[in-house]
């Protein structure tokens, strides 16, 4: 058996190493994995949050265009939603409101940007607390 060995280029002591990964071998890629997870993450958090404003600046856009055919036919802008000829989807993420100012507010209502805004003005400027709110 030792003549087999020796032609093959294997020394005994190599058939008797087991094989498999040390354990600095295996923190090394955990660190690795780590740091690149740390690096991507960030970058697609924001993401879901910036589909749920698009929503919500969506929404503010269809009250405030309501809000200007309310006031043509009524002279006046309206403090209840109701009274817009504008539907609020369920299962939204923001609460709506008008000011009877023609100004609308869509208030954020669970998650890390609870209670944050975002406004609408009749003029068509943009404003609140939210981070991703557009830019005028």
């Amino acid at each position: 058996m030792t003549k087999l060995l020796v032609q093959e280029g294997k020394s005994a002591a190599m058939m008797n190493m087991k094989k498999g990964f040390s354990l600095a071998e295996v923190l090394v890629v955990v660190v690795i994995l780590g740091v690149l997870a740390s690096l991507i993450i960030p970058r697609f958090t924001g993401q879901s949050e910036r589909a749920v404003v698009a929503e919500a600046v969506s929404m503010l856009s269809a009250i405030r265009q309501a809000e200007e055919s309310y006031n043509l036919g009524n002279g006046s802008y309206t403090n209840n939603l109701t009274s817009l000829d504008i539907v609020i989807p369920g299962g939204t993420k923001f609460s709506y409101v008008v000011d009877g100012s023609g100004n609308g507010t869509a208030t954020r209502l669970s998650g890390i940007y609870f209670n944050n805004t975002i406004t609408l003005a009749i003029t068509g400027t943009w404003g609140g607390t939210h981070p991703f709110k557009p830019t005028n």
